[in-house]
Protein backbone atom coordinates (compact mmCIF):
# COMPACT_ATOMS: atom_id res chain seq x y z
CA UNK A 1 0.00 0.00 0.00
CA UNK A 2 1.65 3.02 -0.93
CA UNK A 3 2.00 6.76 0.96
CA UNK A 4 -0.96 8.30 -0.48
CA UNK A 5 -4.01 5.35 -0.42
CA UNK A 6 -2.89 4.72 3.45
CA UNK A 7 -3.32 8.01 3.84
CA UNK A 8 -6.65 8.15 2.00
CA UNK A 9 -7.66 5.24 3.99
CA UNK A 10 -6.96 6.90 7.64
CA UNK A 11 -9.11 9.86 6.11
CA UNK A 12 -11.72 7.21 4.95
CA UNK A 13 -11.39 5.71 8.61
CA UNK A 14 -11.70 8.90 10.45
CA UNK A 15 -14.83 10.04 8.29
CA UNK A 16 -16.73 6.59 10.16
CA UNK A 17 -15.49 8.51 13.41
CA UNK A 18 -12.85 6.52 14.11
CA UNK A 19 -9.96 8.06 16.67
CA UNK A 20 -6.97 8.84 15.00
CA UNK A 21 -4.90 6.37 17.06
CA UNK A 22 -7.31 3.65 16.27
CA UNK A 23 -7.02 5.12 12.43
CA UNK A 24 -3.12 4.67 12.58
CA UNK A 25 -3.27 1.12 13.78
CA UNK A 26 -5.99 -0.18 11.31
CA UNK A 27 -3.55 1.68 8.56
CA UNK A 28 0.00 0.35 9.46
CA UNK A 29 -1.54 -2.99 9.95
CA UNK A 30 -3.53 -3.58 6.49
CA UNK A 31 -0.52 -1.65 4.71
CA UNK A 32 1.61 -4.59 6.08
CA UNK A 33 -0.88 -6.94 4.20
CA UNK A 34 -2.70 -5.23 1.56
CA UNK A 35 -2.23 -6.10 -2.20
CA UNK A 36 -3.47 -4.87 -5.47
CA UNK A 37 -6.13 -7.20 -6.83
CA UNK A 38 -9.49 -7.89 -8.57
CA UNK A 39 -13.17 -8.16 -6.68
CA UNK A 40 -14.36 -5.85 -4.23
CA UNK A 41 -13.47 -5.95 -0.20
CA UNK A 42 -16.02 -8.11 1.97
CA UNK A 43 -16.45 -9.22 5.48
CA UNK A 44 -16.58 -12.57 6.87
CA UNK A 45 -17.22 -14.31 10.09
CA UNK A 46 -14.67 -16.71 11.76
CA UNK A 47 -15.29 -18.77 15.03
CA UNK A 48 -12.05 -18.50 16.93
CA UNK A 49 -13.55 -20.39 20.06
CA UNK A 50 -17.04 -20.53 21.47
CA UNK A 51 -16.81 -17.03 22.87
CA UNK A 52 -14.59 -15.06 20.29
CA UNK A 53 -15.78 -14.33 17.05
CA UNK A 54 -13.54 -12.81 14.32
CA UNK A 55 -14.71 -10.16 11.40
CA UNK A 56 -12.04 -10.70 8.88
CA UNK A 57 -11.88 -8.79 5.66
CA UNK A 58 -10.52 -9.56 2.65
CA UNK A 59 -11.69 -9.93 -1.40
CA UNK A 60 -12.09 -13.88 -1.01
CA UNK A 61 -12.68 -16.57 1.44
CA UNK A 62 -9.08 -18.31 0.31
CA UNK A 63 -7.17 -15.05 0.86
CA UNK A 64 -5.32 -13.25 4.24
CA UNK A 65 -7.40 -11.52 5.81
CA UNK A 66 -6.00 -7.39 6.05
CA UNK A 67 -8.20 -6.84 8.97
CA UNK A 68 -9.73 -8.78 11.67
CA UNK A 69 -12.04 -7.54 14.36
CA UNK A 70 -14.21 -9.15 17.25
CA UNK A 71 -16.78 -5.81 15.89
CA UNK A 72 -18.48 -6.44 13.12
CA UNK A 73 -18.86 -2.81 12.37
CA UNK A 74 -15.04 -2.24 12.89
CA UNK A 75 -14.52 -5.12 10.02
CA UNK A 76 -17.53 -3.43 8.01
CA UNK A 77 -15.86 0.24 8.11
CA UNK A 78 -12.68 -0.91 7.08
CA UNK A 79 -14.23 -2.77 3.57
CA UNK A 80 -16.36 -0.23 3.05
CA UNK A 81 -13.35 2.18 3.05
CA UNK A 82 -10.88 -0.22 0.79
CA UNK A 83 -14.12 -0.28 -1.60
CA UNK A 84 -14.42 3.43 -1.79
CA UNK A 85 -10.96 4.03 -2.36
CA UNK A 86 -10.79 1.43 -4.79
CA UNK A 87 -13.71 2.54 -6.65
CA UNK A 88 -15.64 -0.32 -6.33
CA UNK A 89 -19.77 0.82 -6.23
CA UNK A 90 -20.78 -1.25 -3.44
CA UNK A 91 -19.89 -1.59 0.36
CA UNK A 92 -19.68 -5.22 -0.32
CA UNK A 93 -19.93 -5.37 3.36
CA UNK A 94 -21.89 -8.87 3.57
CA UNK A 95 -20.93 -10.87 6.19
CA UNK A 96 -20.05 -14.29 4.54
Amino acid sequence: MDHTLRRRLIEALKARSWTYLDTERAAEGIAGLYEDGEGEWRVRLSKVTDELDLYLVARNENEVSVFDSPLEGRARDVASALNELEGHDSDATGTH
